[in-house]
């Protein structure tokens, strides 16, 4: 059969993906330092499982989600019921990728878990020198792209962990469509393994200064718990921003229910 494809026809903005970016929170005071500075990352341990064995590694990161407010809302609780919105094009100009979800029955994941178990044979500091670029041979190109890919990988679901606590045994982390980024600093290791892991609060005190900042164009809401931190809002981004009014297109989603304690 005969077809023809239109390669110059251009997707209408209906078409097109139009879900922003957001980055939910459970405590009031982070959410008002998200907004003053930017959002700051933190350690957080990554677990990639096949149906034989688990690999753990916890990587400095930012975590967003491609999905609509509403979503947000609804189904991403565990996280908090505060957040920033922000568009696409922020994630895009500050180096976020969306993650690889991985089926644990795949080829794919067992793949990953191999490749990432080969070089845990290497010193921390020979991985260290792959991922940083400072050794280039083809051993050290490999390492850096392996450990590049289990940074940005995710089983689609699995068990779902808040505070030590199992809130769900089979979640599925694919529907969250995570944007993720790495922190790449001299200063602080790529990622960390082992007993290192324990001492996740000391790693984070090193990119602690960190921020990743955001310009009022690419801001398209906020999410609040009630209607007095409606105003707070806009004194801060009137204030961040040098504004005599807050601007009417940004949206202030109010989030009645708080479904997570503060910490």
């Amino acid at each position: 059969m005969n077809y023809w494809i239109d390669t110059t026809r251009l997707f209408p903005p209906g078409e097109r993906d139009s879900f922003p970016l957001i980055h939910m929170t459970q405590n009031w005071d982070i959410l008002r330092l998200i907004l003053k500075e930017g959002l700051r990352p933190s350690y957080c341990r990554e677990n990639v499982t096949n149906d034989y064995e688990n690999k753990s590694a916890c990587f400095p990161m930012i975590s967003t989600s491609n999905v609509s407010i509403d979503f947000a809302i609804d189904y991403q609780r565990s996280y908090g019921t505060l957040g920033i919105v922000l568009d696409k094009a922020w994630g895009e100009i500050n180096d976020f990728n969306p993650v690889l979800y991985l089926e644990r029955k795949s080829d794919l994941t067992n793949e990953i878990i191999e490749g990432f178990k080969s070089i845990s044979a290497a010193s921390i500091e020979d991985i260290q020198s792959a991922v940083n670029g400072t050794t280039t041979d083809h051993k050290s190109l490999m390492t850096k792209q392996l450990v590049k890919i289990f940074a940005h990988s995710k089983n689609y679901d699995g068990e779902l962990v808040r505070n030590e606590r199992l809130l769900a045994e089979k979640y599925p982390y694919g529907m969250e469509r995570e944007w993720r980024k790495i922190i790449k600093v001299d200063y602080a290791p790529y990622f960390i393994v082992g007993h290192d892991i324990e001492k996740k609060k000391d790693f984070n005190d090193l990119i602690k200064e960190v921020r990743i900042d955001y310009k009022l164009e690419h801001l398209r809401a906020v999410i609040v718990e009630d209607y007095d931190q409606q105003d707070v809002v806009k004194d801060i981004i009137c204030k961040k921003f040098d504004l005599n009014e807050f601007p009417k297109e940004i949206k202030i989603k109010v989030n009645t229910i708080r479904h997570v304690p503060d910490e």
